[in-house]
């Protein structure tokens, strides 16, 4: 019997195989990428949502062509590789707020003249930033280009296949209960977005003025976002329940600006964890950090993106508010709340599960679910059999110091269980050092 050699699926080129094949292959693949950011090098205005897009499309299929080849493992294409790449972060940034400018009266946000001037003030200021450093990346990927001996023939811009089309997506109603009543649809939305809004500001709340939001943690909320407004969407958009409550409108505005800002904020993000020197210590992400001050990028994030957001979720939920009040519910029933209470040591022979079990009690009134969290584990309090397993955890704590725990529920519930803890077992609350209110202040 004959036997037959099988070659290896994978060959290292060779120099003669890099020139004839590979750089040939990406003189072509990268005509139309040059073209577009040549268009973008040239044009001192801000560039068209159309022509961002189409830059999106293109860094996508020259990275992608890239590392078909493996040019993230070579020291010869590494560079250009992460340059196209960035420019890819880069350029999402510039996208969604070019977007955002466009669609921005369209939101119906709830701020006043001056607060809407002083946000798209700020909004244009930050496309400047993003530009100023795409335009950074632009120039250094001609000069890589030519470097490889990359014949760069940039392609006529011509638009042609660059308009935007809206992306049809399927129903999500995966997770989705069986909602009967246009009342009961508009309030499971309302929750959903209320839940997230208040995560999102404990979120916030919680970062240190030492510490960054991760790719991973931004990414969880644009998800969240992304998925509110795409049931918004299937089951409220052009709807005759939108038309009768006049303010439902206004909650998919400001789940839009949300889930845009956060886009901008994942993204720059990206760049600084995977493609300035934050994280590579090779020569190419030191020269890409020394075209574009990933520290800005850093506190951009910080101060612009979370901020705003943080901002634009206030103003949404005081028009949940509103929305409540016009199908006569109460809003505290709903809209969340969450607080921070310290339970003292000394009171550790008055939290055990006989006095502390009746809080299941009071959690079961409310339809919402109310949560208590500790030690990372989070425990619903409408559960005995969670509470259970929290208390002993707990009394284990207390028997060391005082201890922390965070109750987060509706407004109305999470009162009544603050009053209960206190009375049970001395509980008093942690003086709350974030307060999102200060950043409506638009005087400051």
């Amino acid at each position: 019997m004959n036997k037959k050699e099988y070659s290896s699926l994978i060959k290292i080129m060779s120099e003669e195989e890099i020139k004839k094949d590979l750089l040939e292959k990406l003189k072509i693949v990268t005509g139309e990428f040059f073209g577009i950011i040549k268009e973008i090098q040239n044009n001192g205005e801000i560039p068209s949502r159309e022509l961002s897009s189409a830059l999106s499309k293109e860094t996508d299929k020259v990275e992608a062509f890239l590392d078909d080849y493996g040019a993230a493992n070579n020291k010869r294409f590494f560079y250009f590789r992460e340059l196209v790449a960035s420019i890819r972060w880069i350029n999402i940034a510039v996208f969604q707020s070019i977007h955002i400018l466009l669609r921005f009266k369209n939101y119906n946000i709830e701020l006043d003249e001056r607060q809407k001037n002083k946000f798209l003030k700020e909004i244009k200021k930050n496309l400047s930033f993003y530009l100023h450093n795409l335009k950074n990346l632009i120039t250094e990927v001609f000069k890589e280009g030519e470097n490889l001996g990359l014949e760069i023939k940039p392609a006529v811009f011509s638009g042609n296949g660059s308009l935007l089309l809206q992306k049809k997506i399927l129903p999500p109603d995966l997770d989705e209960n069986v909602i009967h009543k246009k009342e009961e649809r508009v309030i499971e939305i309302l929750m959903k977005y209320l839940e997230t809004c208040e995560k999102f500001k404990f979120f916030v709340c919680e970062m240190g003025k030492e510490e960054n939001p991760t790719e991973e943690s931004l990414e969880k909320f644009r998800s969240i976002f992304n998925q509110l407004q795409s049931i918004y969407d299937t089951y409220l958009k052009n709807t005759d329940v939108e038309n009768e409550i006049s303010n439902l409108k206004k909650i998919r505005g400001h789940i839009s600006i949300s889930l845009h800002l956060l886009e901008i904020g994942r993204a720059l993000i990206h760049f600084y964890e995977r493609h300035s020197n934050k994280i590579k210590k090779h020569p190419a992400t030191t020269k890409i950090a020394n075209l574009i001050d990933k520290d800005k990028i850093k506190d951009n994030v910080k101060n612009f993106i979370l901020k705003e957001t943080l901002i634009f979720n206030t103003k949404g939920e005081e028009v949940s508010k509103k929305i409540f009040a016009e199908i006569k519910v109460n809003p505290d029933e709903f809209i969340l709340e969450t607080k921070i209470l310290i339970i003292p040591s000394y009171r550790i022979e008055d939290f055990h599960i006989r006095p502390i079990m009746p809080i299941t009690q009071i959690a079961n009134k409310y339809k919402i679910d109310s949560f208590l969290y500790f030690n990372r584990n989070k425990y619903n309090l409408k559960s005995p059999i969670e509470m259970a397993i929290a208390i002993p955890d707990i009394r284990e704590s207390l028997a060391k110091e005082n201890t922390q725990i965070m109750i987060q529920g509706p407004k109305k519930s999470v009162k009544e269980m603050v009053k209960f803890f206190q009375k049970k077992c001395g509980a008093y609350q942690k003086e709350n050092t974030c307060m999102p209110h200060k950043f409506l202040d638009v005087s400051s």
